[in-house]
């Protein structure tokens, strides 16, 4: 409390007021430091859970994410999205996104950008990793084990080096802050006192010792634009109903629409008798290829049609199946008989091909008879 007198002279209301000016910037400073309580309210608004999965809301990870921009724009930690073939994002207001923008990845710090169809967002202020201090306050609302907002406190420890901690890679700075956290907390918000986003979490260790890549880091990941769509989520469920959801999506799917609507496939193989690259140029070289409709594509996120050739041991034979990237239904298969690799490659592309611009055609995703 400050005290001011009054010795009723001109000059002593001047030097009061003098005083209250020079000390108005220490108090404002001082009133603006917000509690624990309001600190994590703000910071669970900005907090979003985001679900990975494999198709058909067949759920692979749950992971967090941090409005940074109020226009829609997240980060969160690159691994949960690098495989998935489906992605949405769960705000704490209810709204749920089924479609989500990759704008940049910065792979080596396992952080990524990503923007969503909104505005006027809950965002959270860019700090700075380098202002922390060791023993200062640490903040983090996460989505780990599960539990949906969990918020967690503990101090900063320690900026080091990423090269010092296992499994955590090289090359790059690491907030070390002392909070729990478990899997699900990978791209969560790591917070100071004033709850400006200093860092995003991306490794939990034992004892309560976690790691979080400093803002300032990746801060030029929100420019970036890339603009890779990431697949639609909207059959995505949180685990209680995986299950059902992932059964009826699969059963509402028509084989034949599958077949014909498809733009892209990849090419597996299971037997040593030929690489996938074997199978592709056989394919290509085959008449009627272009009029089929097809792009052949490496990563399997961006494939429509999976097309698997194996060998059963000890036999001639060698089996083709085509399924549906995203449900995992079968929409044909078939088998051709050749006495090496360098032989059945070719027959089983003439043969695949057949098939498929006649199934394509018709629509009769038939099974070839045995």
């Amino acid at each position: 409390m400050v005290h001011l007198f009054y010795n009723g002279g001109y000059m002593s209301i001047r030097a009061n007021l003098m005083i209250l000016a020079l000390l108005a910037p220490l108090l404002r400073s001082q009133s603006a430091t917000p509690s624990s309580a309001e600190v994590l309210a703000r910071v669970s608004d900005a907090t979003a859970i985001i679900l990975s999965g494999e198709g058909a809301g067949r759920l692979t990870s749950i992971s967090t994410g941090v409005v940074v921009r109020s226009n829609g724009v997240l980060l969160t930690a690159y691994h949960a999205l690098k495989n998935a073939r489906e992605v949405q994002i769960r705000l704490r207001s209810g709204e749920t996104f089924d479609r989500a923008v990759l704008l940049g990845v910065d792979e080596r710090r396992d952080v990524a950008a990503l923007r969503i169809s909104a505005a006027n967002l809950p965002s959270l202020a860019l700090g700075n990793g380098q202002d922390t201090k060791p023993g200062e306050v640490a903040y983090a609302v996460t989505n780990s084990n599960n539990l949906s907002w969990s918020a967690t406190q503990g101090i900063f420890s320690a900026l080091r080096m990423a090269d010092e901690i296992p499994g955590a890679g090289q090359g790059y700075r690491v907030l070390q802050f002392s909070a729990p956290v478990a899997p699900g907390a990978s791209g969560g918000p790591l917070v100071d006192a004033r709850g400006n986003l200093v860092g995003i979490i991306t490794h939990g260790g034992a004892s309560g010792v976690a790691f979080a890549v400093p803002v300032e880091s990746i801060a030029g990941l929100l420019d970036e634009t890339s603009n890779v769509a990431l697949g639609d989520g909207s059959a995505l469920r949180l685990p209680q109903s995986q299950q059902t959801q992932s059964s009826k999506v699969v059963a509402s799917a028509d084989p034949k629409q599958l077949l014909r609507t498809a733009k892209s496939a990849v090419i597996h193989t299971r037997t040593m008798f030929f690489t996938p690259e074997v199978l592709e140029r056989e394919f290509v070289k085959q008449p009627g290829f272009n009029a089929l409709g097809l792009v052949l594509v490496k990563d399997a996120r961006v494939a429509d049609l999976v097309i698997t050739v194996d060998r059963p041991l000890f036999t001639y034979t060698f089996t083709y199946a085509v399924t549906d990237a995203s449900t995992s239904i079968v929409l044909d298969s078939g088998k051709v008989t050749a006495v090496d690799g360098n032989a059945a490659a070719g027959k089983i592309m003439h043969e695949l091909l057949t098939r498929l611009r006649k199934l394509r055609q018709t629509g009769e995703a038939t099974k070839t008879p045995n």
